[in-house]
């Protein structure tokens, strides 16, 4: 189980600095995209920076947890705005999703540290 995790890891990571930092960076398809859901860009370099913070978090023990969180919320929100104000493909978000889910499982543990005791 634990190579899983680690290939997991691996590609989450890379998928998510590439997608990141093409968002912060200004890439033609992400400008599109944005233009598209009707919002402006201003949220393009802030998704991308949490994409990318998260990403190089899903390193840094006792904080991967949080970090596969951030990116399961961040492809949730994508994945809904890409579905209500568009008609663009997400069917690749879909993976993205199990895969982030499978890591906020694996991790839980770095999650329930930072919660209040009950």
């Amino acid at each position: 189980m634990t190579i899983l995790i680690l290939i997991l890891r691996i590609a989450l990571t890379v998928a998510f600095l590439y997608f990141g930092l093409r968002k912060i960076f200004g890439g033609k398809e992400d400008v599109k995209v944005y233009d598209a859901l009707g919002f402006g860009q201003w949220p393009r370099p802030i998704t991308g920076s949490v994409e990318t913070i998260c990403a190089i978090g899903l390193w840094v023990p006792g904080f991967q947890g949080i970090a596969a969180l951030g990116l399961l919320a961040t492809v949730i929100v994508g994945t809904t705005a890409l579905t209500l104000f568009t008609r663009l493909p997400r069917a690749h978000m879909f993976a993205l999703i199990a895969g982030c889910a499978v890591l906020v499982w694996f991790d839980a543990a770095d999650i329930l540290r930072f919660l209040p005791p009950a």
